[in-house]
């Protein structure tokens, strides 16, 4: 194989042991073993410059292979959308089964499927105490496996035919390197919460997070690499103690250190058991190490005039506009001058829950399964948390002024959003939030706040025709907006459902106050009997008078729903396409998919799971 000649094979002059240039006899300029510790001396800049193209062109070419795949579904469900609105059960039969056999084998074997038998999201714990995460699913696998192995084999693509070890090592330190700071731009871009890359190939930001932890192992692995390359040459040129000398001397070298300790420390703090058991500081010291990291790559590369300098200046670019969005995401819809901030009411709730009620600053588009980060700096001053939007109205304002003659000129019109949602008590700040709010006479908590958001949503149900909908616990929060959604459209003529079922498990009957008042709306709307079937599971009732179904349309009984059993009795009487939704414990999600990845291939079934793990 030929391979580019190398910065060594390039350079027309020799350097000293110090790294001074030295000619030889006859006039001719060489290189010493003194020349290939520092700088580019050794590395195959070409090269280099070729697998960072080749890095980008394979990004690219997945981009638009999802894009191409997310266009041809999207065109799909906008078709049987606009065909299914004015058609019956009966008419809507050509959407009942696939017209192909490839696509429900790639959803079953591939898309849908975990990565061995059935656990995906279900926690993996040592303890009550210790979780050790969840696992990616196969098609997450094997794009892990892709990106590392290819940036393995780039690392490998060596001149072995040089007979100068030193240059050898130091090719691969500046391989590594130029890998490392190339794999940051990707690295950074997953993990914004305004990622471009959400709303234009449809993925959740859960799955960018995954990724963006493994590719932060990538970086982590390769900046090692770099650095031992580095010592190895130095050690073995200038002795063990001219490692000590350099770091003292050169200011390149103290900021390379001090962003790859950073990235070690990085890697020690990222298990799941650490993230778990101490998020809200785990948060706070990956963005401070992150930052110190970024500070440091930037400082190597500009002190030694190195081409990758471009590379950090677009990450730097990149996180920056992240967390520019973001606050102008928060002061737009949280803040104005004649209010202030918004306002939020806090409600105790049976359960060790709470009912949060944000009255936004201006309006703002409510979409079905959508969250929003919560700020609430009297609980928790810098703390974020992503809580799914259960509800969300919008009712006229009144005239502010009592004059009636000015009162008369402003617009009636004028409309004030609030959004509601649910937090259940866990740890940190969600059990501040309780304590302050149950401590109260009445319940009730009046704070100032702020949400950042509306994010998610990407998911459109309105093109199926049966829709069975699945929720554990807090999960609910999630499917009552869809919930809602879908009988309004179905009275209005709006969407192409005609069958809606909705499972919902709590531990006891306390939990159905969690969103009571809601559903008693939903309850009432008009043509909900036509088309929406609730079933509640009790798992640990206090007494069995509890477990009482209401009505032929709300039915309850006791311990937890077989969705195997269920998804054959809706299949069967189904109408048109079918989506299934889950959002609840990682053993419901991983129950739900099994059930439904063995379905696929029975009907037209699309299997939609809302998770965010972390």
């Amino acid at each position: 194989m030929h391979f580019p000649p190398s910065a060594a094979h390039l350079a027309q002059r020799e350097y000293s042991i110090d790294g001074e240039p030295t000619a030889t006899p006859g006039g001719a300029v060489a290189l010493t073993t003194g020349s290939f510790t520092s700088g580019l001396t050794g590395v195959n800049v070409s090269l280099d410059n070729l697998l960072t193209k080749i890095i980008w062109f394979s990004l690219v070419c997945l981009c638009v292979l999802i894009l191409l795949v997310r266009v041809a579904q999207m065109s799909n469900a906008h078709l049987r959308h606009l065909f299914s609105l004015t058609a019956n059960r009966n008419q809507q039969t050509f959407w009942t089964h696939d017209r192909t056999t490839i696509w429900p084998k790639v959803k079953k074997y591939l898309l849908y499927a975990p990565l061995r038998h059935k656990r995906h999201n279900r926690e993996m714990r040592l303890s009550s105490a210790i979780n050790m995460g969840t696992l990616p699913s196969r098609f997450h696998t094997l794009l892990l496996l892709a990106y590392l192995g290819s940036n393995f084999a780039y690392c490998t693509i060596l001149d072995y035919s040089s007979q100068n070890k030193h240059q050898l090592i130091a090719e691969v330190r500046g391989r590594t390197g130029v890998l490392a700071v190339v794999n940051m731009i990707p690295l950074f871009v997953l993990a914004g919460r305004n990622n471009p890359l959400i709303k234009l190939l449809r993925v959740s930001f859960d799955t960018y997070n995954l990724l963006h932890r493994w590719m932060g192992r990538i970086v982590v692995l390769e900046s090692v690499i770099h650095t031992l390359a580095w010592a190895t040459n130095q050690i073995m040129i200038h002795g063990s103690g001219s490692v000590g000398e350099k770091l003292r001397t050169h200011a390149s070298f103290q900021y390379g250190t001090v962003a790859s300790c950073g990235m070690v420390f990085l890697l020690l703090q990222s298990p799941s058991a650490v993230r778990h058991a101490f998020y809200e500081t785990f948060l706070h010291v990956h963005q401070l190490t992150a930052l110190a990291v970024v500070i440091g790559v930037y400082f190597h590369l500009d002190l030694d005039h190195l081409p990758q300098l471009p590379y950090i200046k677009a990450v730097i670019g990149i996180w920056g506009a992240d967390r520019v969005i973001r606050f102008w995401r928060i002061v737009y819809r949280c803040y104005s001058f004649r209010k202030g901030w918004t306002t939020v009411l806090v409600e105790a709730l049976p359960g060790e829950a709470c009912r949060l009620t944000f009255d936004m600053r201006r309006p703002w588009v409510f979409t079905p399964g959508c969250h929003v980060y919560v700020y609430l700096p009297s609980i928790s001053v810098h703390m974020s948390h992503p809580f799914s939007v259960a509800w969300s109205e919008e009712q006229l304002t009144g005239p502010s002024d009592p004059d009636p003659e000015k009162a008369s000129a402003e617009k009636s019109s004028a409309t004030s959003t609030s959004i509601s949602l649910v937090v259940h008590k866990r740890s940190g700040m969600t059990a501040k939030l309780y304590d302050r709010a149950i401590a109260t006479p009445n319940g009730r908590l009046n704070l100032k706040g702020a949400v950042e958001g509306p994010y998610g949503g990407l998911e459109s149900l309105a093109s199926y025709g049966t829709v069975v909908m699945f929720a554990g616990g807090i999960g609910i929060t999630h499917q009552v907006s869809h919930v809602r959604n879908l009988v309004a459209g179905h009275a209005a003529g709006t969407v192409a459902a005609r069958k809606l079922v909705l499972i919902w498990t709590v531990r006891n009957t306390e939990h159905l106050e969690w969103v009571r008042p809601w559903m008693d709306v939903i309850l009432a709307l008009p043509g909900r009997r036509e088309v929406l079937k609730i079933l509640l599971f009790v798992t640990k009732p206090r007494s069995p008078r509890e477990v009482i179904s209401p009505s032929a349309t709300v039915q309850m009984y006791p311990g937890r729903p077989q969705p195997e059993v269920i998804l054959d009795k809706e299949i069967e009487e189904r109408c048109g396409a079918m989506a299934v939704t889950v959002c609840g414990p990682g053993s419901l999600a991983d129950s739900v998919r099994a059930a439904a990845r063995r379905r696929v291939d029975v009907a037209s079934l699309d299997f939609i799971e809302e998770s965010f793990t972390w």
